[in-house]
């Protein structure tokens, strides 16, 4: 008899919100939904963003005010809206696109021959660069003169071409939901989404642990292009380049596979089988194909599969802008719609892919 995989629950945190229960799909489609549905759509995403909380059977503002539907609807919906979907980038949870980070290559030649500078003796580069003359000025600090040509790094801003990303909902931060120390922002998603999926289930998690062998239930999820955050292979590729040093998290942290195995270790406890399967934009569907042939080949009883990527990053957003695959502003403002909101254009006159 052929064995039929059955997907019985899903989750997940997006630009629009919560995957389970439809929460995602129905800001989506806000506002050929019914007035009813409405607030209660609005008023989840609320919670999420912080706006309001659930408490005791209902909703608060942050001034303690007690509030239903309608009333979070009416105060709320327009900064619920604003703050979900496609939306200029936010500098609080990214960077500010008009003065993203960025470090100024020059050659310098001193004007008068040399250039005098003091900076503490333990910060000295070694070997010295070509040109330097070092004394000691005391207090654990020398002076430095420097003759000829110079090669500096200038910490300065660069206004980016894109200006616009689908981004997790304003004021929802993954990683305060949890103790995620040195952990990068993908990795904080990958965790809320599957402990999403697995609450949405409506069965007990241990229920089904001990309905099953350890290796009859396996975890299939990657991130396509790893964590390219300073937690993860972002900071360990940058750090000696900054000044300063990888560190031994960077290296574990920002490999494909951390989604499945922080997965399995940290919100399932499980022994099983972990699988992260890399495809660019089509990783998750490569995963839910292994994880289905595994299941039809009896190997598995229990899958939990997903992907999670958090690249709205300035190295990352500029190096898919220099591919032609980003819509930039100057582009936006070809077609005649510089709205950030509508970056995103499928199947309209594109800007990018």
């Amino acid at each position: 008899m052929s064995i039929l995989p059955v997907i019985v629950g899903y989750g997940g945190v997006g630009p629009a919100g919560r995957s389970s229960f439809d929460q995602a799909y129905r800001r989506m489609v806000l506002e050929s939904l019914s007035p009813e549905e409405q607030q209660k759509t609005v008023a989840g995403l609320a919670c999420m963003m912080k706006l309001v909380e659930w408490h005791e059977g209902a909703y608060k503002s942050q001034d303690g005010e007690v509030l239903d539907w309608a009333q979070v609807w009416e105060r709320f919906s327009q900064r619920v809206c604003d703050g979900t979907l496609v939306r200029g980038i936010e500098e609080v949870s990214h960077y500010n696109p008009d003065a993203a980070p960025w470090q100024a290559a020059l050659n310098v030649t001193p004007a008068n021959g040399a250039v005098a500078f003091e900076l503490t003796a333990r910060d000295l580069p070694q070997p010295l660069p070509a040109g330097w003359q070092v004394s000691e000025v005391g207090d654990g600090k020398v002076r430095v003169v420097a003759s000829g040509p110079q090669s500096v790094l200038m910490g300065s801003t660069r206004n980016m071409g894109v200006k616009a990303a689908g981004q997790l909902p304003t004021g929802f931060d993954p990683g305060s939901l949890y103790s995620s120390r040195f952990q990068p922002r993908g990795l904080q998603m990958a965790i809320i989404a599957a402990t999403d999926a697995v609450r949405s289930i409506g069965v007990d998690w241990q229920v089904i642990c001990d309905a099953v062998q350890p290796d009859e239930m396996g975890v299939y999820a990657t991130s396509a292009m790893g964590q390219l955050s300073d937690e993860g292979l972002g900071g360990l590729m940058n750090s000696r380049s900054r000044g300063g040093r990888p560190t031994s998290k960077q290296v574990p942290m920002g490999l494909t596979s951390m989604p499945a195995d922080f997965v399995n270790a940290y919100v399932l406890g499980n022994l099983g089988h972990t699988e992260a399967v890399a495809g660019a934009c089509a990783s998750f569907l490569y995963n839910l194909r292994a994880a289905v042939q595994d299941i039809r080949a009896g190997i598995r009883r229990v899958a939990v599969v997903g992907c999670a990527e958090a690249p709205v990053l300035p190295d990352v957003v500029e190096g898919y802008a220099n591919m032609s695959a980003l819509a930039t502003e100057e582009k936006m403002a070809q077609l005649g719609d510089a709205d950030p909101r509508r970056y995103s254009r499928p199947f309209g006159e594109n800007a990018g892919f």
